[in-house]
């Protein structure tokens, strides 16, 4: 039989208009939403058991953004409201900052007057309970929740004092609590201003600027030492508006670019800077992120500041916030931070082989992909992995002799513990064996539940166990005078709080030490910023 042309052609178009209406994305959306529907509907209808139709929800929501970026979130009725009270440098709770220790929770900071300060909670304290519920088995995330909710609402929490060894049941009542973005600034010697920046929380630029004010008023500035070390970013408006404390006016300050047209904008200084001049190094880690980045790698750029540190994180995604249904709401990824040389922020997930060169405006080269690079390398006094280990565990040896800390200032800021007492700390070590454990233990502890059936091979790996410790221990001992700062800066947080902690370790950090004997020599400085 003869096939007619015209039924061949009109076939053919009709595959390939299917084809396309297949394809397109208003379609493919459609029919994703028609199987998700009626998926929730047979369960709704059908399920042995009445499901949490709720809960499933924000499950699946959760695992389908899951598979996006870590950024990209789902916020209910009540996260709504912790978010806008987080942004604005509040939030509702009871002023709890939590750590782990080895299966306990540790009350690491009290936040001052909080519900938990005016309760009698000291730093130190191990958290039992949170509204009768055990939380050693809980994240830190998961414990957090529990804590925070509406303000005037209450939870009751169980603490031991272990001090006393004391527990106490308390219940709080949630309250807005305020938190400081700059909670330290100081005069350093050689007339260079130092100001710590911990949240891009609303208002921190102000707060910075009135810091700056405070510090020339005491002494004629010969620069400034702003550390945005451990800062986690947070809102890129209060990051441009330190820039431009700065930057000139009319300056390019950041570029956003994404795939719609309406995430492209570029940033300039909007008015004339508070300090056009005055000679500037910023602090690093690896800990700095988003907007410290955003304050860091534009400055580099425009070789306004010296970069002194560890490499930054390296979060470099911008996201909006889009209202959904009944007040939930949906932070959503739209585009990519770009420094004024016109460099991501963003970690490559190729690593530093994909890194490409950029130019300041000097003619320095600076690499894009791999967060920022700071244009001098430098460590605190230990490094950042193992002061994050120990620290816990000296701070909750501490608390356990806190009646024995003295309070005034002269003994806490300016004299360092005794060899003897980091000894007696370092041997209170041998009771928590994930205090100094390493891969090589994690493995060797693998390998001991895999033979637990062999006596002879478990006897072994038990020996093996003890020398690893041992050495661990040995390792720490060549630590001691470091390790000596390190437990000076915990006793002042325990005697006299943040302002004693920040008194104490400014005088002693080699980072802070390192950028102010920069900022002393204008001719090294200067040789840095224009080679």
């Amino acid at each position: 039989m003869k096939r007619r042309p015209e039924l061949v052609l009109l076939l053919f178009v009709g595959l390939g208009g299917l084809f396309i209406y297949w394809q397109d994305p208003l379609y493919r959306l459609g029919r994703n939403i028609e199987i998700y529907g009626r998926v929730l509907q047979e369960l709704a209808q059908n399920y042995v058991d009445m499901p949490d139709l709720d809960k499933l929800t924000t499950k699946a929501i959760e695992a389908m953004l899951a598979e996006l970026d870590p950024y990209t979130n789902f916020y209910s009725a009540m996260d709504v409201t912790q978010a806008q009270l987080e942004q604005s440098g509040q939030y509702a709770g009871v002023g709890l900052v939590i750590q782990s220790l080895e299966g306990k929770v540790l009350c690491r900071r009290i936040l001052p007057g909080s519900p938990a300060e005016k309760a009698g909670i000291e730093p130190g304290d191990l958290l039992l309970e949170v509204d009768r519920q055990p939380v050693a088995n809980l994240s830190l995330e998961q414990i957090q929740k529990l804590l925070r909710g509406m303000p005037k609402t209450t939870v009751s929490v169980k603490v031991l004092h272990p001090t006393t060894r004391r527990v106490q049941e308390i219940t709080l009542t949630r309250a807005e609590i305020e938190s400081e973005a700059v909670p330290y600034s100081t005069i350093l010697s050689g007339q260079i201003g130092y100001i710590a920046l911990t949240q891009f929380t609303r208002g921190c630029a102000e707060a910075v600027r009135q810091h700056l004010i405070q510090l020339k008023t005491q002494a004629p500035l010969k620069g400034l030492i702003l550390d945005l070390r451990g800062n986690p970013g947070g809102l890129m408006n209060e990051a441009l508006e330190i820039l431009n404390l700065f930057l000139p006016k009319g300056e390019l300050l950041l570029e956003t670019r994404g795939r719609m047209p309406e995430a492209n904008h570029k940033y300039y200084a909007q008015a004339h800077p508070f300090e056009p001049n005055l000679p500037l190094v910023i602090l690093i880690d690896e800990h700095s992120a988003s907007a410290s980045e955003i304050v860091a790698g534009t400055l580099q750029d425009l070789d306004r500041a010296v970069i002194i540190g560890k490499r930054s994180f390296g979060k470099g995604l911008v996201q909006v916030v889009r209202p959904l249904v009944e007040n939930t709401q949906m932070k959503i990824t739209v585009s990519r931070y770009y420094t004024a040389a016109g460099r991501c922020i963003q970690l490559a997930p190729q690593g530093p082989q994909s890194e490409r060169i950029f130019r300041t405006r000097n003619g320095r080269p600076i690499r894009e992909g791999s967060g920022i690079t700071p244009d001098i390398e430098a460590e605190s006094y230990l490094p950042t992995a193992q002061r994050e280990q120990l620290e816990p565990y000296f701070f909750y040896f501490l608390a356990q002799h806190r009646d024995q800390i003295p309070r005034d200032s002269v003994s806490l800021t300016m004299e360092l513990p005794s060899p003897t007492q980091v000894r007696a700390l370092l041997d209170s070590l041998a009771a928590y064996p994930k205090a100094f454990r390493a891969e090589p233990e994690a493995l060797l502890a693998e390998l001991q539940s895999q033979t637990a059936n062999i006596p002879d091979l478990q006897a072994k790996l038990k020996e093996a166990e003890a020398a690893l410790r041992a050495h661990r221990m040995a390792e720490l001992r060549r630590f001691e005078e470091p390790l000596r700062v390190l437990v000076g800066q915990l006793r002042a947080y325990h005697g006299m709080g943040i302002r004693g902690e920040y008194n104490f370790i400014v005088a002693r950090d080699p980072v802070v030490q390192q950028a102010r004997q920069l900022l002393t020599d204008v001719a090294r400085y200067e040789k840095i910023l224009r080679p």
